[in-house]
């Protein structure tokens, strides 16, 4: 649908964006939810190239981030002040009503009509249901890392944000999900509300190839490393391999840049939890913790590493597997949604089955020391991922979506 359709009938093609517990601009792009704070992102920028207006509403996470900052020439991030007590589930439910009313008060003192809202995550969506009627505006729920998805062994989450999920499916007019699998879940629960698959795209301006030469001698290193990037914690299958690496022979020149985790998780390159922390010094000097970073600088060792593994034991949404084939560097990850919907396996990496780290494992070390083979897969990951899966081709999809929801068309073709 054209901006002049818009117009002529005399209606806001603007778009609100609720994405509470991940700003967008965000420094370091760390938390739970990193991954969709560079998808709101760069969907923000790439719908204003529609001529869509975008209001991107989040909490305050750090005092030094001003109340409004642009992101853009037709949009902006605007960051609430009514935070819950804490980041818990329980005092997210019971700041939702101070919150909604401190956004329609915004709504309303700035005078704001909206097209579409779109929520981001269950704490955006208990809010978004009431901004959507205050507004007069169908709602789009993007429900990321739903609890019936994304479950790894070890992980727990709270009756309250379970409990909630399923509700938020049914109440919404339509739902986006990144990926079929999900797609088919999200059908089971809600049934009756139409639902469009989106994969996530690559900002294709900041992920590319590089020369590797300045990271590795930044390093001290002679060859390209082996990289993971993203949490830490366990559930994340990342431990499992380092607990794999200290049982094998590894090559004197092999090293493991590990890039990701909370804020404070690593200090100086040393993890402060204690299992990683002796991880860290029974494989010395094989590994290193570099932390969470800016996302431009996660860039440059992206293009830096020989191999990039995802030995995810769950769905991702798969940004890291994303970035990395883009940054011309190939992928040994585990067969989950959000990492084989992205591997050809053994054209642009390998897939191993899930938990299966020995196998994981032999993969990523045989292509570290096959480098002419690991550039052709990166090559190969490389055209796939620019030529299909920018970011600008994200946000088109996004903005047909928005406009046939706001027309309240039924689903076409393109669902999922």
């Amino acid at each position: 649908m054209s901006v002049l359709f818009w117009e002529v009938l005399g209606l806001s093609r603007r778009v609100l964006q609720l994405s509470l517990g991940a700003d967008p601009l965000n420094p370091l792009d760390g938390g739970d939810l990193g991954g969709q704070q560079i998808v709101v992102r760069e969907a923000t920028l790439n719908l204003q190239k529609q001529g869509f207006g975008v209001d991107v509403i989040t909490m305050s996470q750090h005092a030094m981030l001003p109340h409004r900052s642009s992101l853009g020439l037709l949009g902006q991030v605007i960051r609430m002040h009514s935070n819950p007590r804490s980041v818990s589930d329980e005092d997210w439910v019971e700041a939702q009503d101070r919150i909604a009313e401190d956004v329609i008060r915004w709504i309303r003192d700035n005078h704001r009509e909206y097209q579409v809202v779109h929520s981001h995550f269950w704490v955006s969506g208990l809010i978004a249901k009431r901004i959507a009627s205050e507004v007069k505006a169908p709602w789009i729920h993007s429900p990321y890392k739903m609890v019936e998805w994304v479950r790894r062994p070890q992980d727990t989450y709270s009756t309250v944000r379970q409990n909630h999920e399923p509700s938020l499916l049914k109440e919404a007019d339509a739902i986006i999900v990144p990926y079929l699998k999900e797609a088919d879940m999200v059908h089971q629960w809600a049934p009756d509300v139409p639902v469009y698959v989106v994969a996530p795209g690559l900002d294709v301006n900041n992920f590319f190839t590089r020369d590797p030469g300045p990271v590795l001698k930044g390093l001290g290193l002679t060859r390209r490393p082996l990289a993971y990037v993203g949490h830490l914690e366990s559930g994340r299958g990342i431990r499992e391999v380092l607990q794999y690496m200290r049982g094998v022979e590894l090559p004197n020149d092999l090293v493991l840049l590990l890039i990701g985790g909370n804020r404070g998780e690593v200090h100086q390159g040393k993890p402060q939890d204690p299992e990683l922390a002796q991880l860290a010094n029974d494989l010395a000097p094989h590994l290193r913790f570099l932390g969470p970073m800016p996302h431009r600088a996660v860039a440059m060792y992206m293009a830096t590493a020989q191999v990039v593994i995802a030995p995810n034991l769950g769905p991702t949404l798969g940004m890291a597997v994303i970035e990395a084939l883009g940054s011309g560097t190939p992928v040994v990850g585990s067969n989950v949604p959000g990492v084989e919907d992205w591997i050809q396996h053994g054209t642009n990496g390998f897939l191993a089955p899930v938990g299966d780290v020995a196998t994981l494992w032999n993969h990523a070390l045989n292509l570290w020391a096959e480098s002419q083979r690991a550039h052709q897969m990166g090559v190969a990951g490389y055209n796939i991922i620019h030529r299909n899966h920018r970011s600008e081709n994200m946000a088109i999809q996004l903005g047909q979506i928005y406009d046939e929801v706001a027309q309240g068309h039924p689903p076409n073709a393109s669902a999922g």
